[in-house]
């Protein structure tokens, strides 16, 4: 796996470690995802990459809801962004977990507002390592099948997933080749 710089969803913008233009034409663009489905059928997109995402496509959390039901809580495709771009959901944290009694598995800014031993949305979870693991081996799958290649995700669970990069890149490295890209904006 290759590190670059820039904006997940603007490959105009991507840059190399060394401040070269990474002159990327990726075949998808991934954003990490929860699995979280509202009553209204969308997913939640409400932080981080993902919300950059319906930024950017208003359509994506209804897409996502859709795929999450259909599917999943997997890595699938779930449209376009622009017509240009294959965006693919990276489940980075699970539809929901129980709250540990140290709340450890809670977001710090949701940690108040949960009790231990009840059920916690995922998108107020901590990312979970073994998912992210999951994630990328399927992903890894998908690319090869599909015969994408120059795929472009963020640090998995490293914003509003409150895990260290330090702990997530040798899980992602182990997995994802050359033809994988972690951005950093």
């Amino acid at each position: 796996m290759k590190l670059i710089y820039g904006n997940l969803f603007h490959p105009d913008s991507y840059k190399n470690p060394d401040g070269t233009p990474a002159g990327l034409k990726p075949s998808a663009l991934v954003i990490t995802t929860n699995g979280f489905v509202k009553t209204s059928g969308a997913a939640v997109m409400g932080r981080g990459c993902a919300k950059a995402a319906a930024d950017f496509n208003p359509r994506l959390p209804l897409a996502l809801g859709n795929a999450i039901k259909s599917a999943g809580n997997i890595v699938q495709q779930i449209g376009v962004l622009s017509d240009l771009y294959r965006i693919v959901a990276f489940p980075v944290k699970p539809v929901s977990a129980l709250c540990l009694p140290d709340k450890s598995n809670v977001v710090k800014h949701m940690q108040s507002r949960m009790t231990p031993g009840k059920m916690v949305p995922g998108w107020a979870c901590i990312a979970d390592i073994k998912l992210i693991e999951y994630s990328a081996n399927r992903l890894r799958d998908l690319a090869y099948e599909k015969d994408w290649i120059d795929i472009v995700l963020p640090r998995p669970g490293c914003g509003y997933g409150e895990l260290s990069w330090s702990n997530v890149f040798p899980v992602l490295n182990s997995i994802l080749d050359d033809s994988f890209y972690s951005i950093t904006y």
